[in-house]
């Protein structure tokens, strides 16, 4: 590979202000979310739940002396832009209106500007396009071919497959949480498309995109056909890679699904408790762990909590009451990487029911570990599982299929271990941290030599 003069000590911190030295590559990363080694240097940050893949990449990118490394994010409550430092990196925060993602604004891009002439980057290395700050950033940069997109989701292929065959009542109902924010599902919906409108134009604005299934590569394509297309296997966090599920020390009818957004129908919360009352009935002591956003507001116990549910909330309710699994559901919250590495070696079965999803990095997170899964056949999840070796596919819409493998996994240990034991070993082999980390450098300097900084060929791509 292309190196780039002397470089400076792995995790010592280089200058944030634009003053060059020698030949390293500058590159600023946006994100969505306050990385984890960021909220240890601000004590007023919540430590994020989300985004671990990206902690697992940014341990790789500090390893390597010939890159310097900015990384700017959204932060609520804030106006303009602010820096600070961590032990490798510096870092900007910005205001963006962060209650309406579905709106463009136009002070965002001007702080975009400012803090790329502030770090000066070869490389704009933008992670995910779900909210307008992502193009705002784009265009600030104003320079193709040194920009390249991470896929994560694409809301505007997501907007089609949001409702999961929810009842009509439940799309277009509403809340009084739903009326005074006017945001109901049909909505919700609606802010997907327009959110989906900011995407489609960055990617059409960006030279390159990241990505890591057939799913995303065709759908970037079907956006820009011209966009230079990398493969990158995510690299996931540290404790992952240590310790397995052991058939023998799990529960044996337990569920775990993790939903961060299960405040949408597009995460088929609903069709897991159709299965989840299908299995009911013949072990009664199944029990279903949900982490992420409880939208049932702990069963809106109090008053309070009923005044601000939404009106999938409200069906996710009814439906339990209905099915009878008051007792058999439990909605964990937010968890952290140790609380959800618990929940996964204490579950028989993991289960991953969205209506379209790229790849879930929940799946990752389970496979390493050995967990069995069931996972709808849907996007990029298509291609991280091999039917029958490594997990079960089924349809999305077809809850009864889900319950059907979960009960082969329940009933035949022989069946659960094999499972284990395959998706550990192919999750080895598609989250090597060091392959992974040598991919991601020959990524940033084939964009880096394209630009006229390094060359002028055209990069290989995958």
């Amino acid at each position: 590979m292309m190196r780039y003069g002397q470089g400076i000590r792995p995790g010592s911190f280089a200058d944030c202000n634009g003053v060059r030295q020698g030949e390293k590559m500058r590159i600023l990363w946006v994100c969505n979310i306050a990385l984890p080694q960021i909220a240890r240097c601000m004590p007023e940050i919540n430590m994020p739940t989300g985004g671990g893949w990206m902690t697992g990449f940014l341990e790789g990118v500090l390893c390597c002396p010939d890159i310097e490394l900015g990384i700017c994010f959204p932060r609520v409550g804030t106006a303009g832009v602010s820096e600070g430092q961590a032990d490798g990196f510096c870092f900007y925060s910005f205001g963006p209106v962060i209650k309406a993602p579905e709106k463009y604004d136009s002070a965002v891009e001007e702080q975009m500007k400012e803090i790329i002439r502030r770090f000066d980057p070869d490389i704009l290395h933008v992670f995910g396009t779900e909210f307008a700050h992502s193009l705002a950033a784009v265009r600030a940069f104003a320079r193709p071919l040194a920009t390249v997109i991470n896929i994560q989701g694409l809301v505007s292929i997501y907007a089609r497959h949001f409702m999961g065959d929810v009842p009509g009542w439940v799309q277009r109902g509403f809340t009084l949480r739903d009326l005074l924010r006017w945001d109901n599902l049909s909505i919700q919906q609606k802010k997907f498309v327009k959110r989906g409108e900011f995407e489609k134009e960055a990617l059409r604005l960006s030279g390159n995109v990241i990505g890591r299934t057939d799913w995303d590569r065709a759908c970037s394509k079907q956006m820009n056909p011209d966009i230079r297309y990398f493969f990158l296997n995510e690299t996931l966090r540290d404790s992952f890679y240590m310790g397995k599920w052991e058939i023998e020390s799990c529960d044996p009818h337990r569920i775990f699904v993790s939903l961060s957004q299960a405040s949408f129908p597009i995460k088929g919360l609903h069709y897991v408790l159709e299965a989840v009352r299908m299995l009911a009935e013949e072990f009664h002591d199944i029990h279903l762990y949900v982490a992420g956003n409880d939208i049932t507001r702990g069963f809106s116990a109090t008053f309070q909590d009923r005044l601000k549910l939404s009106i999938y909330g409200k069906y996710i309710i009814k439906t339990i009451e209905e099915y009878g699994l008051r007792s058999r559901v439990t909605f964990l919250g937010f968890c952290n990487e140790q609380q959800m590495k618990e929940q996964y070696v204490s579950c028989r079965v993991f289960v991953s029911p969205s209506t379209i999803e790229n790849e879930s990095n929940s799946v990752s997170e389970a496979k390493i570990l050995g967990v069995p899964v069931v996972a709808s056949f849907v996007g990029g999840v298509t291609g991280r599982i091999s039917h029958g070796e490594d997990g079960f596919l089924y349809q999305h819409d077809a809850p009864y299929m889900l319950a059907y493998y979960v009960r082969k996994l329940f009933m035949e240990d022989e069946l659960a271990g094999m499972l284990s034991e395959n998706a550990r070993q192919n999750a080895q082999r598609l989250h090597d941290r060091e392959k992974n980390r040598q991919r991601a450098l020959e990524i940033y300097e084939q964009i880096f030599e394209q630009t006229g900084k390094g060359g002028t060929h055209e990069p290989k791509t995958i």
